[in-house]
Parts: structure tokens; sequence; C-alpha cells
């Protein structure tokens, strides 16, 4: 409940700055003020009967919509904001400094420029929004090679199509995931992994809209393996897992690693939110992992790569972050992790950190891309 509340009031708080400004532009005919006035009234209603009365709304028809309306307005408020604020300072200098050439900027005060500004801003952020949208329903394919130096007695090359962060839920629906499967069979992999967050917050939408059905339809030579993220904790995990292996004919590998073809391993390891989670070195113990063959692991989090590494890991895969999502996140998170997105050597393991399939909350990507992996390994 705390969250929510934190939400609201930031979300009220932008509202009101937006509105604030707009009003200071606005036309003083009564008709004007009032339809801007309600505008604002019937979105944030919008925002609250989505919120409260998610679980009673048919969701299809009803919640989504809401859902969208609401998800797309935050990245509207936001990016006005931004800009809106990046106007005020400059307002600001305008009127305080002495310097010539800094004063100029006076003349945003003027009404007629800061009607001009306003409506340009309007029209900037719906062509970010609009560019976002595309991004999102558009995948990028990042295609790479890497060659393993270790022998794999039956598989010299291998491609991998990964995935994370599919988020399927209310707002990302089947359609959207019978575009996804497309895409990754498009790839033709010999073998499919999905590293955690393949369910957003509820499973009621995926169970309604059979959404298994789609991920069935995932077929490699060598397999279709996921792991757990932290969403699938939020929902439930032994629902969540449940749904996955059963309804949707995942192979979830729990802190497990498999022996593929006698030639090379995959681990999955448990989210790091998983309290029992176990050390990579005992998963390696328990599935004895003979490490002159070539080691595959995936994991949610990118938290620690160095325990893949020393653990004698030749190709880690990971998701979580979504490269940040939305600009400027993307910038915070450099200073999270250590690799926040795409590829990096270290020492002699190959670790690739992706940007995600899907999305948490707003179906936008605004400075970053919706990402599916294709890795072509040559074992020698």
């Amino acid at each position: 409940m705390k969250v929510f509340y934190n939400a609201l009031l930031v979300h009220t708080l932008i509202n009101i700055y937006v509105f604030w400004r707009g009003w200071q532009v606005l036309p003083s005919r009564k008709l004007y003020r009032a339809g801007y006035i309600g505008f604002f009234v019937i979105e944030l209603l919008v925002y609250l009967v989505g919120i409260i009365f998610s679980t009673d709304l048919p969701h299809q028809t009803v919640l989504r919509p809401i859902m969208l309306i609401g998800t797309s307005w935050a990245i509207f408020m936001l990016y006005m904001t931004i800009l809106l604020l990046a106007y005020d300072v400059l307002r600001f200098l305008g009127r305080k400094t002495k310097n010539k050439k800094i004063a100029a900027l006076k003349n945003l005060n003027d009404n007629a420029t800061r009607i001009q500004v306003y409506a340009i801003f309007i029209f900037v952020v719906i062509g970010i929004m609009v560019i976002g949208s595309y991004r999102f329903r558009h995948p990028k394919v990042t295609e790479m090679n890497v060659v393993v130096h270790k022998e794999s007695p039956n598989v010299k090359n291998l491609r991998i199509v990964m995935a994370s962060d599919l988020h399927l839920g209310y707002l990302i629906d089947r359609d959207i995931l019978r575009m996804y499967v497309d895409k990754i069979m498009e790839q033709k992999p010999d073998m499919i992994l999905l590293a955690g967050d393949i369910v957003d917050y509820d499973l009621l939408p995926l169970q309604e809209q059979k959404m298994g059905e789609e991920l069935k339809r995932l077929k490699a030579p060598y397999g279709v393996f996921a792991t757990s993220g932290n969403h699938e904790y939020r929902v439930a995990p032994p629902q969540a897992i449940k749904w996955l292996m059963e309804d949707a004919g995942l192979t979830v590998l729990r802190d497990k690693a498999v022996k593929i073809a006698d030639s090379f391993y995959l681990v999955g390891r448990e989210d790091d939110i998983y309290f029992f989670r176990k050390s990579l070195k005992q998963i390696m113990k328990e599935g004895s992992i003979d490490k002159t063959l070539p080691v595959i692991a995936m994991s949610h989090e990118p938290n620690n790569l160095a325990e893949e590494q020393e653990n004698g890991v030749d190709i880690a895969f990971y998701g979580h972050t979504h490269n940040g999502q939305i600009f400027p996140y993307n910038l915070v998170l450099k200073f999270v992790y250590e690799v926040p997105y795409g590829y990096q050597k270290k020492g002699d393991m190959n670790a690739y950190v992706s940007s995600g399939l899907g999305l948490s909350g707003p179906l936008y990507r605004i400075g970053t891309n919706s990402e599916i992996v294709v890795m072509d390994v040559q074992f020698q």
C-alpha cells in the first residue's frame, strides 16, 4: 500500500505541475479552461479506477485499455515535466543573470513564446512516444559470433536464441506474444533460452488468453529452457513455475544443471530474490559438471558476473535490467550494474545482458530497444 500511495503522490505532483504550466498559457475563454480541467480530472479518475478496481473489471475489454491509457499518460507527463523544467530553468537564468548572452533568455518569458514552446513540447513528446512504441513493437535481433575454446564431442556449432523479460500479462497479451514467438522461431534456433520474468504480475490473463498455447510453439533441437525472475516470485513461485512447465511446455531450470547431447552443460539459476538460492559452485557440484566441456549459464539478474567467471562458465546470459527501458533511466543503470546491457568478455567468459523482449509497465522503448539475442557459438 505504501508503494501505491508513493506512486499516486508522484503522479499527482507531476500532473499538477504540467497542468499549471499549461493553464498559464491557455486562452482565458471559459470553454477552453473547463475542457482543460475536465481532461485532467478524467485522466486522474482513469488512473485511480484502473488501480483500485483492477481485479473487478473485465480484463481485455476494460482493464487493458485503461492500463494502456494510464501508462501512456504517465510517459507523456514524464517527458513534458523534463522539458518544462528545463524551460523554466532557462527562463530563470534569463531573469537573474547579468551576462548579456544569457540574459537574452528573458525573451522566453514572453507569453506568446511560452504558448509556442508549450505547443512544440506537446508535439515533441508525442513524436518521442510514437518512436518508442515502434521500438517496442519491432524487436531488434542482436546477432554475434562467439568461439569457445573447448571440445564439444557431438556439437561443433550451436545457435542459441535468448530472450528475457517477456512480462506476459494484461498489457503484453497473446497477440504480442504471438509476434514474439514468430520472431524467435524465424531465427532457426538450436536452443532457446528464456532468462526470467516471463510472467508479469498475475497469472490470470495468461490463463484466460491461453498464452501457453503460443509458448508451446517454441521448438528447438536441443530444447527450450527457462529460469525464474523476480516477477515469477511476485506472482507466487509454485503457481508460476507450474504454469510455465505444464501449460507453456518449458523446461524450467531452478538451480539445476543439465547435460545436453553429451556435449555441453546448461545451468539455470534461481532469481536472486529466492532466499534459498544455491551458489553456482554448489549447483555445479551437484550436477557433477565436467569443466572440460563447455558450460553455459542463465541467470535473471546480472548482479555477480564474477561468480560465473570464477566457476568456469564459458557463456553467461542475463536479463532484468531492460537497459533502463526509457531515457534517462538507461544512464542511471551504468552506476548500478557492472554490465547494464550488452556483451562483455570477462576473462574467458562471454557475458551478455539483454535489454529484454517485453516491458514492465508502459509499452514504450525510449533510448533503448526490445531485443532478441542470437549467439552463434563455435566449439573448438
